[in-house]
């Protein structure tokens, strides 16, 4: 809860105690003027939430039934007032305010996002249109010793806009996520960077995911020297919001499609040509001919690719077909979608694979005897292995959300308080070991945790 949640809280159980167990006149109505203090103070500098609606509710009832002065019936109204309290206080600590862990790096996090078309492609999703050129939403976070003159950037932006859509995929009631409007990342945006040949990682989300969904990782991969990029890519995106708040849906549910196997390859196909684009972009960024905070700033020989999900399957592919990516990692990766020859010939870059420890009951059982075919193949370093307790989205910011996300979502009953910064360290150690080729990477010491074990 926050500051003045705290405080209204206090302030409204104190009069509730005066109304109906003290029969205190004089401290029933200065806790009830504290409390409704309180909750103006709460709305201008905290703003309002639907969580704490019951307790707001219970003032003026509490003051409704005080003028009354009603005695036959005390213990009905001491009840319902009671009620109101206990969900108000319940319902705002399972769906609390949450604060994004800090990266605790050398370094601030800075932040910029770019709106890219390319006009050497048409889109897939929107075939009727032949003048639609494939567009995407790109951030990148990167590091900076510069002066934190802004306030950081809130978690998700348009949040008016997304809220319904992510309710809808995970089938809840649209005004549950609207909260997240009032949760703050740990990044200042456009704040100078700090760094010189930077290495660089493309992270790719999964299926109705979006690039906000791992920003937990980004700002500790960015705090300790990394510059990260990742994309929406669009109508595999929960949603994409372009520059003028036009919409891209998500599109990418081939449930019951009979053409589902073909179109999940030309998709991987788009998603990979991604990959490819940022790349390039990311060229023009060195060179000067974008202009950004980062412009000159990476070591383009020292680029990495990971994924979450559909994402995984992304990156695996990309590091196939592109040889200027020179690592690659996955996150719970779904190995399906993969074509069949980079499944049997694997990649000859250094390769980690950290997820759930089965996909036994999920709709692609034979998810690890892919995987363990690939890594078989793969002839760089590779690491295939599972981490105990956790489902396939605890690969992502979710678990922080809530502490009964696991009951509703696929989160494991391991605190994400142990699971997020074992998942960061382990993939800044690899990130370090294979790509910046340190001597004093903690990997196989990571790797060696009784939670971790081998696929």
């Amino acid at each position: 809860m926050r500051l003045f949640e705290i405080f209204t809280l206090i302030f409204s159980i104190g009069a509730f105690y005066a109304l109906y167990f003290s029969n205190n006149r004089k401290f029933f109505l200065y806790s009830l003027f504290l409390a409704s203090t309180c909750c103006v103070l709460q709305y201008f500098f905290e703003g309002s939430r639907w969580q704490f609606l019951p307790i707001l509710y219970s003032l003026p009832m509490m003051y409704t039934f005080y003028k009354l002065n009603k005695t036959s019936f005390v213990a009905l109204q001491s009840f319902f007032i009671g009620f109101l309290l206990l969900v108000g206080f319940v319902l705002s600590t399972l769906v609390p305010i949450f604060n994004l862990p800090k990266p605790n790096g050398p370094y601030h996090v800075g932040t910029e996002t770019f709106h890219w078309i390319d006009s050497t492609r048409n889109e897939l999703f929107t075939i009727e249109d032949t003048t639609d050129y494939r567009e995407i939403i790109v951030q990148v976070w990167y590091p900076s010793k510069g002066d934190k003159r802004t306030d950081s950037e809130p978690y998700l932006d348009h949040i008016n806009l997304r809220s319904s859509t992510m309710a809808k995929a995970a089938k809840i009631p649209a005004f549950l996520p609207e909260h997240l409007k009032y949760i703050k990342t740990n990044s200042f945006k456009s704040i100078k960077c700090d760094i010189t040949n930077a290495p660089t990682l493309i992270f790719s989300h999964g299926i109705t995911g979006s690039r906000h969904l791992h920003q937990n990782l980004f700002e500790f991969l960015s705090s300790r020297g990394y510059i990260v990029f990742a994309p929406d890519h669009t109508y595999d995106a929960n949603i994409t919001i372009f520059p003028n708040k036009r919409v891209a849906d998500y599109r990418s549910d081939l449930t019951g499609n009979p053409d589902s196997i073909r179109m999940r390859q030309m998709q991987i196909n788009t998603r990979c040509e991604d990959i490819s684009f940022i790349l390039h972009q990311l060229q023009k960024i060195n060179s000067g001919i974008i202009r950004s905070q980062v412009s000159n700033r990476m070591d383009l020989n020292k680029v990495a690719v990971g994924g979450h999900s559909y994402g995984g399957a992304t990156a695996i592919t990309a590091s196939y077909r592109n040889k200027k990516i020179k690592a690659c990692f996955n996150l719970d990766g779904w190995i399906n979608p993969i074509p069949k020859d980079i499944i049997t010939e694997g990649i000859n870059i250094p390769f980690l694979f950290l997820g759930r420890p089965s996909w036994a009951n999920s709709n692609y059982s034979e998810n690890y005897t892919l995987l363990k075919r690939f890594l078989k193949a793969t002839t760089s370093p590779s690491y295939g292995k599972v981490f105990d307790r956790t489902e396939h989205l605890d690969y992502t910011d979710i678990p922080l959300f809530s502490p009964i996300v696991k009951y509703v979502l696929e989160v494991g009953n391991l605190s994400p308080s142990t699971s997020l910064p074992m998942i960061n360290e382990i993939v800044f150690s690899f990130l370090d070991k294979e790509l910046n080729k340190a001597n004093n990477s903690d990997l196989e010491q990571l790797l060696s945790n009784n939670l971790i074990s081998d696929l």
